[in-house]
């Protein structure tokens, strides 16, 4: 098809709602621009408004300890941020620079953070023995000593399929308790008599 015969498809009323659709999305985006710029305008002037009010405190309390003291009254401002506020205020640095650096100290923070450990993946189902187990049966009460030996590996993989899962989540004291807890349930070995 040609450039020419695909235009000639398009109905005159397609083009002008098409057109209409798409000035008015190109104007909200304008919009939305403009006040992104006169938001961020707004926040470097206040800034550096902040910024004036911490130079007069500073003056006020020109020790850096009765300084620092001070600014732990003022709610919402940290002392990393005041004096970003007191650099911008001097003219000693911008906004742009302010958030440079931001950036980069979050960077480096994300770098040396510690990686979470992967979850572990759960082993594939293996297909269980055809003998049937109930949940309460154990080893002893089989009646035959192949089933005995069926219903003792089935419990097995259900035991060790419970440690994977579970013990990773745990913290220390519960780890604690779960293996007083493993240690009680162990059947004792039997004493010989002599």
């Amino acid at each position: 098809m040609t450039k020419n015969n695909t235009l000639a498809q398009i109905s005159p009323d397609q083009d002008d709602v098409l057109l209409t659709k798409l000035n008015v999305a190109v104007k909200a985006a304008n919009e939305a621009e403009a006040s992104v710029t006169t938001a961020q305008a707004e926040l470097v002037s206040r800034s550096k408004a902040v910024g004036l009010l911490l130079l007069e405190a500073k003056k006020l309390h020109p020790k850096v300890k009765d300084f620092e003291a001070y600014l732990k009254r003022v709610d919402g401002l940290g002392l990393s941020r005041a004096y970003d506020f007191l650099r911008l205020a001097g003219g000693r640095t911008t906004d742009e620079e302010l958030r440079k650096e931001a950036r980069e100290r979050q960077r480096k923070s994300r770098a040396t953070k510690p990686k979470t450990l992967p979850k572990p993946t759960p082993e594939p189902k293996r297909p269980e023995p055809e003998v049937s187990v109930t949940v309460t049966e154990t080893a002893e009460s089989a009646q035959t000593p192949k089933k005995a030996a069926a219903v003792s590996a089935h419990n097995l993989r259900e035991f060790e399929y419970a440690c994977r899962s579970y013990l990773p989540k745990l913290n220390e004291a519960d780890l604690k308790k779960a293996h007083a807890c493993f240690m009680e349930a162990c059947p004792k070995p039997k004493k010989e008599a002599a």
